[in-house]
């Protein structure tokens, strides 16, 4: 039986120093019907030259879409490749420096097919390795079900575990303006409150930490705290994160459920901070995270 077609989104910038370690990786899936379709963001270094490098080496496994000239940064380039690439039955994302698992694809899509209807989002794992090679951490364990709750300041996969069907593409992102909201989140807090989400918990990738790059989440949770409080609590970060949630509200808000409309109320009116800061249910899955927001919470910034 033929196997269901697979479009991986790559947006690259200025990734030469590092992608090739990726390409390889997809050349080694254990899944043969996919296609990687590659934009590129106005890369300075030889980014482009390497993806065209791969593109003639294997023409049916790597596609660079034309360059528009636009400087979309992320999340608009992925969203820009997956509103003009050709259908499939399921797409996922892929970022330009990280190493995937040979089976990865295949996983994703063997759950996925067990799933009845349309409207399927798989959440996948993965671990934290330095450029050496050397395994800092796990991704924490995701409690299941994956409820609203869970993803209102909080995104339980990152974008390159994620694989999903035309209807969540069509819906998602060509129907309606994705906006400025990250990927991963965006379409996560759709299918949680619209569709079907499923987690699978097995780690699938390597998600490469660079020296460059590194940051206080690769540590332990004193140094976390530390950084959720000069990323959140001295900047705009979490304000910027409730105005993407406010415009979920705005998009989506007559077609919840009442309960979730309720919900997703309780954290984007501006007053009422003690039902936010007294919440009854977990909202992040490391305890300096859940600190920092009860914080942001209790002197009403968010």
């Amino acid at each position: 039986m033929k196997q269901p077609r697979v479009c991986i989104a790559m947006a690259t910038y200025n990734g030469a120093a590092h992608m090739r370690i990726q390409f390889d990786s997809l050349l080694k899936q254990t899944y043969e019907n996919f296609v990687v379709v590659i934009r590129d963001d106005g890369s300075t270094d030889d980014t482009v030259a390497i993806v065209k490098e791969y593109q003639d080496r294997y023409p049916d496994r790597f596609v660079l879409l034309e360059d528009d000239g636009a400087n979309l940064r992320c999340p608009g380039s992925f969203y820009r490749i997956l509103q003009t690439c050709e259908p499939a039955d399921y797409y996922g994302f892929c970022d330009q420096d990280d190493y995937w698992k040979p089976e990865k694809i295949a996983c994703a899509v063997e759950v996925l097919e067990k799933l009845d209807g349309e409207g399927k989002l798989y959440l996948g794992s993965y671990d934290y390795y330095t450029q050496d090679h050397k395994y800092i951490r796990a991704f924490p364990k995701q409690q299941v079900p994956i409820t609203l709750a869970k993803v209102i300041y909080h995104t339980p996969a990152s974008g390159f575990t994620l694989m999903f069907d035309e209807k969540i593409r069509r819906k998602y992102i060509c129907e309606v303006d994705p906006g400025t909201e990250m990927h991963d989140r965006w379409l996560i807090r759709c299918a949680v409150c619209f569709e079907q989400v499923v987690y699978d918990e097995r780690s699938l990738a390597e998600h490469i930490r660079f020296e460059e790059s590194v940051t206080a989440e690769d540590a332990g949770n004193k140094k976390l705290l530390t950084h959720f409080i000069q990323d959140e609590l001295m900047s705009d970060v979490a304000v910027e994160a409730k105005k993407d949630l406010c415009y979920f509200e705005q998009v989506f808000g007559a077609q919840l459920t009442p309960q979730d409309a309720k919900l997703i109320h309780t954290f984007t009116k501006a007053h009422g901070w003690g039902r936010k800061l007294f919440f009854p249910h977990r909202m992040r899955a490391r305890i300096p995270g859940e600190i920092a927001l009860r914080i942001l919470f209790l002197i009403g910034k968010i």
